[in-house]
C-alpha cells in the first residue's frame, strides 16, 4: 500500500504547486499567508533564525554519515542504500524542481520573485528524519520521529520567518520527501511484510525444498 501513498503524496506536491504557484489567487494567498510571519523584520535586521544558522549539507553530510553508522552497525544493508538513495534522490529533485519550475507573474498586487518552490532547506531537514526512521530499531522510531519533525517544522517556519521562503515552499518540500520516503519503505518494508508473511515463507520454504530435492538427485 506505500507505493499508492506515495503516489498520492506526488500528486498533492503538485496539486500545491499548480494552486498556489500557477493562478494569481494561490500566489495572493501564499503572499498573504507569509505576511503572517513578518519576514521584512528579519529581513532589515539581518538576522537568521536559530535552525537556519546550520548549513544544510553540513545537515546533509552529517546525517549521512549517521546513517551509514547505524544501518551498517544494524547489519540492515538494504535499509541503509535505500536510505542514502532517498536521501540523494529527494534532495536533487528539490534542486531540479526549483531550477526547473516557472513562476509565472500573474498577481500584480505583488512583487514578482524568481521561483522557490520547493524549499531546499525544509526538504533536506526532512529527508535527514526520513533516513534515520529507516535505520533505527522500530522501538527507538518515535525518539527520532517526535523531536525530528518538531525540528522540521522549526526549518521552515524559520524559511518563512527570514523571507527566504513562502508557505507553498514549506508544504510543496515536506509534501516531495514525503513521497520520497513513502517510496523508499516500499523497498524495504513491504519486501520484509511479504518475507514474513505465511505465503512468502511457504514461497521460501518450496525453494528449500527444491533444492534438497535437486541436491538429492545429483548426488
Amino acid at each position: 500500500m506505500r507505493l499508492p501513498v506515495a503516489v498520492l503524496l506526488a500528486v498533492a506536491t503538485s496539486v500545491t504547486y499548480v494552486v498556489m504557484v500557477g493562478t494569481a489567487g494561490g500566489q495572493l494567498l501564499d503572499y498573504e499567508m507569509l505576511s503572517w510571519f513578518d519576514p521584512t523584520f528579519t529581513r532589515a535586521s539581518g538576522e537568521v533564525p536559530l535552525p537556519l544558522t546550520v548549513p544544510a549539507p553540513a545537515l546533509f553530510v552529517g546525517t549521512l554519515i549517521v546513517v551509514c553508522v547505524i544501518g551498517l552497525g544494524r547489519r540492515v544493508i538494504r535499509r541503509t542504500v535505500v536510505a542514502v538513495v532517498l536521501m540523494v534522490v529527494a534532495a536533487a529533485l528539490a534542486q531540479l524542481l526549483k531550477v526547473g519550475l516557472a513562476r509565472p507573474d500573474l498577481a500584480q498586487q505583488i512583487p514578482y520573485t524568481d521561483n522557490s518552490f520547493p524549499s531546499g532547506h525544509v526538504t533536506v531537514a526532512a529527508i535527514c528524519v526520513f533516513a534515520v526512521l529507516l535505520v533505527v530499531p522500530g522501538r527507538a522510531q518515535w525518539f527520532v520521529a517526535v523531536p525530528g519533525f518538531v525540528w522540521v517544522g522549526a526549518v521552515g517556519i524559520s524559511t518563512l520567518v527570514a523571507g527566504w521562503h513562502r508557505p507553498s515552499d514549506f508544504l510543496g518540500a515536506v509534501l516531495l520527501a514525503a513521497s520520497c520516503y513513502a517510496t523508499a519503505t516500499a523497498f524495504v518494508v513491504e519486501r520484509a511484510d511479504h518475507r514474513h508473511s505465511p505465503a512468502g515463507q511457504r514461497h521460501a520454504q518450496g525453494h528449500r525444498v527444491g533444492a534438497d530435492h535437486g541436491g538429492g538427485y545429483t548426488a
